[in-house]
């Protein structure tokens, strides 16, 4: 956050004037007591600081420093405040504000449990499915909303809405949806259709699907249209594109021509991504650049050192005045003095 986010915690938001003038205010009270205090203290001097009755001269700096204390504290916690309710000021939204929905549609037929996935074919798809969604995840930002339907012979919404994208990766870290789904073969037009309903109510332009499989499946039926709720669809193939791997009387492998023709039906994008990560450039403005710091501190950084600095010195001016406030000796100092020079005499 840069100066003029600063300013903004300030001066020209509501809870930023709040933390000014709730720091000025206290300052003024403070200084007030203080002088209140010192009238009180010039009754009792010589009782408190000997003949001369009067502190040490650096003490007289304290009815300023202990006020600038509690100002500092009260500015850098209101701030604080301020900034953990702060909305987000960035990343992938709508036109009316709106969250962005990042659904992802996986799939979790047992097709997914072969082993030729992966840069050197040693992974499961199923294991490649979850590093390239927590890949995703890892360089994604904003005002998110997470979701992942499964699809076997049937979709099923797992979560929806979410909030924390660890809901996602708790999903994929081996929770055994397909138990909850009839046996039988992936039907993957199916699928997508009943996806794609499920997210034809989001407001328009809001969602985005991220669709994971190996493209094995039974004849595709005709696939719907993409609806107006979603701005942008991205087919992601796992598995080996080019051998097959034998399960259910059949040679499975990755169908590039099959996740073409869905990824052309819904108007999006199909990328291999069983060897490489998808590229940061095809997340589009689901990736949000932190801009590079310009070295003046953040308003969170100023507000942690107002309430440390502040706190610090107003704990440690009593320590001080205790041991350096004043050249009068009390009774008990005394004769410990007394003490010590006695001793030191004798030997």
């Amino acid at each position: 956050m840069r100066r003029s986010s600063l300013r903004r915690f300030t001066n020209h938001s509501p809870l930023g004037m709040l933390a000014y003038s709730s720091a000025v205010a206290v300052f003024s009270l403070a200084v007030l007591a203080e002088y209140l205090h010192v009238r009180r203290l010039r009754v009792a001097g010589r009782l408190a600081f000997g003949p001369g009755a009067l502190p040490r001269p650096w003490t007289r700096t304290l009815p300023l420093i202990r006020p600038a204390c509690l100002a500092l504290c009260t500015w850098g916690v209101l701030t604080l405040l301020r900034l953990v309710d702060a909305p987000a000021d960035s990343g992938a939204t709508t036109g009316r504000g709106e969250p962005t929905r990042l659904v992802f549609v996986v799939d979790l037929s047992p097709s997914m449990y072969l082993q030729d996935a992966g840069p050197e074919g040693s992974q499961t798809r199923r294991d490649r499915m979850r590093d390239v969604v927590d890949s995703i995840l890892a360089r994604v930002s904003g005002n998110l909303r997470f979701g992942v339907i499964g699809f076997y012979t049937e979709s099923l919404p797992v979560v929806m809405e979410a909030r924390d994208p660890e809901l996602v990766r708790n999903v994929l870290n081996g929770l055994p949806l397909t138990y909850a789904m009839p046996l039988g073969q992936t039907d993957l037009g199916q699928a997508l259709n009943a996806a794609v309903k499920l997210v034809a109510g989001y407001p328009e332009g809001s969602t985005r699907l991220i669709v994971l499989t190996d493209g094995d499946s039974v004849n595709l039926v005709p696939i719907s249209a993409r609806p107006q709720s979603v701005k942008e669809v991205l087919l992601l193939g796992i598995g080996n594109p080019h051998k097959g791997t034998y399960i259910d009387g059949h040679q499975s492998r990755q169908e590039g021509d099959t996740l073409q023709a869905v990824a052309a039906a819904l108007s999006g994008t199909y990328a291999d991504v069983n060897d490489k990560h998808v590229p940061t450039t095809a997340l589009g403005d689901l990736v949000v650049t932190a801009p590079l710091p310009d070295g003046a501190l953040s308003a969170s950084a100023l507000a942690v050192l107002a309430v440390v600095l502040g706190a610090g010195v107003y704990a440690l001016l009593p320590v001080a005045l205790q041991y350096l406030g004043t050249d009068w000796i009390s009774r008990d100092n005394f004769s410990k003095a007394e003490a010590r020079n006695g001793a030191g005499l004798k030997s």
